[in-house]
């Protein structure tokens, strides 16, 4: 069960913070609707309380689980698909999960890509998503300005040694 304050991450629509409840009616029955805050959108998204167990949302990352991830950025990826159309179907697949460590390997992998071969207009559209949503995500655990984590990031991808 989320509570007003907690910072959660919604898949489809990136991280914030829970600011409240309301109750509506909708179909002559009165739903618990939980307001979220949307990091870096002038927006908040109702969820009703009935779909939150399905609906994906979890609470952000903790500081050992977003050191755990920076570790990961830093390792050299094994196994990536030289066929674009491979890559494609895998990188959309890891987005579509939510998971913040499936954005963190569609990151790693496009990153360490361009040490290589100039991505494709798509992979860029690609790795802009999944480093967005990655970085917010690290932003608002750690309460961070995202500028810093994006740089923070950028860093430890740069780094990263092409074998």
């Amino acid at each position: 069960m989320i509570r007003i304050g907690d910072k959660v991450a919604y898949p489809p629509h990136g991280v914030g913070v829970v600011e409240g409840e309301e109750k509506r009616t909708v179909g002559g029955r009165e739903i618990l609707f939980f307001r979220i805050k949307l990091l870096g959108k002038n927006m908040s998204v109702l969820v009703p309380e009935t779909i939150i167990e399905n609906s994906g949302i979890r609470p952000v990352l903790d500081e050992q689980e977003v050191n755990e991830i920076f570790q990961f950025l830093s390792e050299v990826p094994k196994n990536i698909s030289s066929k674009w159309t491979v890559r494609h179907r895998l990188n959309v697949d890891r987005i579509k999960t939510g998971d913040v460590k499936e954005l963190a390997i569609v990151v790693r992998n496009l990153s360490y890509r361009t040490k290589e071969k100039d991505l494709s207009y798509s992979e860029k559209r690609m790795f802009e998503e999944a480093f967005e949503k990655l970085s917010e995500e690290i932003a608002l655990s750690l309460g961070k300005d995202i500028k810093e984590v994006k740089k923070k990031i950028r860093k430890i991808l740069k780094e990263v040694k092409k074998q």
